[in-house]
Parts: structure tokens; sequence; C-alpha cells
């Protein structure tokens, strides 16, 4: 899955969800996180905020973090990561998702204007 800020990989950090269609759109991997909000995603009390963690427009898209967990069965320990959607998670609206997006895209300009092929 590849972050929807950098366009790299994201591994699991996080990922970013439609609330209303449960279309996951992409990862928001961990340098983008910190280079956007610092540790404050972390440290955050989201519960506290109904919609978007920003501002005050409504929440449409999700970040929860992956979580590891592990299944035993018999003697084999069996790893896997899955998220949750509560009403701690963290919502961003479609114009905050906006800006941490355009990042992709002005890197893929960029990298347009500069490909000679």
């Amino acid at each position: 899955m590849l972050c929807i800020s950098c366009g790299l990989e994201a591994g699991y950090n996080r990922v970013v969800v439609e609330l209303t269609s449960g279309v996951e759109l992409g990862g928001f991997c961990r340098s983008c996180e910190i280079a956007e909000f610092g540790r404050s995603l972390e440290r955050g009390h989201w519960s506290l905020n109904e919609g978007c963690a920003l501002c005050g427009r409504d929440g449409h898209f999700a970040l929860p973090r992956w979580e590891a967990t592990a299944t035993y069965r018999g003697d084999d320990v069996v790893g896997s990561v899955e998220y949750h959607i509560t009403d701690r998670t963290l919502t961003l609206c479609d114009e905050h998702l906006h800006r941490i997006r355009s990042g992709t895209e002005d890197a893929r300009r960029r990298a347009a204007a500069e490909d000679p092929v």
C-alpha cells in the first residue's frame, strides 16, 4: 500500500479509510506523519474531537493505526496486522486530506517535468 503523501511504500503505520464507503485510499507512512504532524497524532485525545481533528468540519476520512496481532495455532505463532475504526480514531475533512495528498501530486509533477523521455 502506498503512502497518500509521498507515494512510497507506507509500511504498517496508518491506513486512510473513507468512512462512508469503507474504501482504503492508501497508507500514511511514519515519515510523512511526523513531517506533517510531528508526534501530535500519537499524543492527541481524538475522542474529544467530533469531526476533523484540524478544524470544525465533518471528518470523512479515518486514519487508524495498524495494530499487530499474534494468533497461536498449536505450536505456531501467526502474526498479522489489522486496524479498527472507533470513536477515538483520528478523522480529517476532505480539505485537510487533500492538503496531505497534494504532496504526492506535486512530487509526480516534478518528476514528470524532470524526465527527458
